[in-house]
């Protein structure tokens, strides 16, 4: 195993635990608040080192598996087994990375959209719906359980932001709404990743209940961001209201 390898493999453990324990800050600090702000934008920063860094060790994982473990150039079927999980953790980057900066453009945007139609900033939902397509076929064909379960919630969450960002109206928080569901939901994809690569270990001797710890994150946040969702729409549907009554 080379240096650089290993450099990049400490400093991605690093990044990504100073991101899941950074997630929480913004999370619970009032919304607008200074440490929401600051922390906000730290994780951000610590998440695109995680996100950068995994999609490098996967990509090595994919194309080189040998390299990575000598022990596998004897085993095909193990080989070929760390290829797909490499393959998922790849999606789970393109994830993160759709999640995390769509909750920061949105937030730029604010009611302005039109700055979220550059090709840069509409490629990231379109190719996580490529690979939330590309993973649901291998999936299929490998009963992966991984796949079969994030392929949905790729694909849901990239016709979510591009519903958003081609929509001729939208209500007037769903800026916010796709603000806090991108930080959350990129929060739940680094809490799954690590659930699924620590997990292969931690959880080696539960059998087929570990993927309840893989799983479970994206649930709990899928609710979540659905509650979260509901309540603003309501607030909108609240003030419009009273707005019209005052009229």
């Amino acid at each position: 195993m080379s240096y650089s390898y290993q450099a990049i493999l400490y400093s991605h453990i690093l990044a990504g635990a100073i991101a899941l324990v950074l997630f929480w800050v913004p999370v619970t600090a009032r919304k607008g608040a200074f440490n929401h702000k600051k922390f906000g934008a730290h994780y951000r920063r610590a998440m695109l080192w995680t996100i950068g860094s995994g999609a490098v060790l996967a990509g090595v994982w994919l194309f080189s598996p040998v390299a990575v473990n000598p022990n596998l150039a004897n085993n095909p079927a193990a080989a070929a087994n760390l290829q797909r999980f490499a393959i998922f953790l790849l999606h789970l980057a393109v994830q993160m990375y759709a999640s995390v900066m769509m909750g920061q453009w949105a937030l730029d945007a604010k009611q302005s959209r039109l700055s979220l139609r550059r090709v840069s900033r509409i490629a990231p939902a379109v190719l996580l719906t490529a690979t939330s397509l590309f993973i649901g076929v291998i999936g299929i064909m490998h009963q992966h359980i991984l796949m079969l379960v994030f392929a949905p919630l790729g694909l849901t969450l990239s016709v979510s932001q591009l519903r958003f960002i081609f929509a001729k109206q939208v209500a007037p928080k769903a800026w916010l709404i796709e603000h806090l569901g991108g930080y959350i939901g990129s929060g739940i994809a680094a809490y799954t990743a690590f659930a699924a690569f620590g997990g292969r270990t931690l959880f080696s001797d539960i059998g087929a209940w570990q993927y309840a710890f893989w799983v479970l994150p994206g649930l709990i946040g899928g609710i979540a961001i659905s509650r979260l969702s509901r309540q603003y729409r309501t607030s909108t549907a609240k003030d419009s209201k009273q707005t019209q009554a005052k009229i």
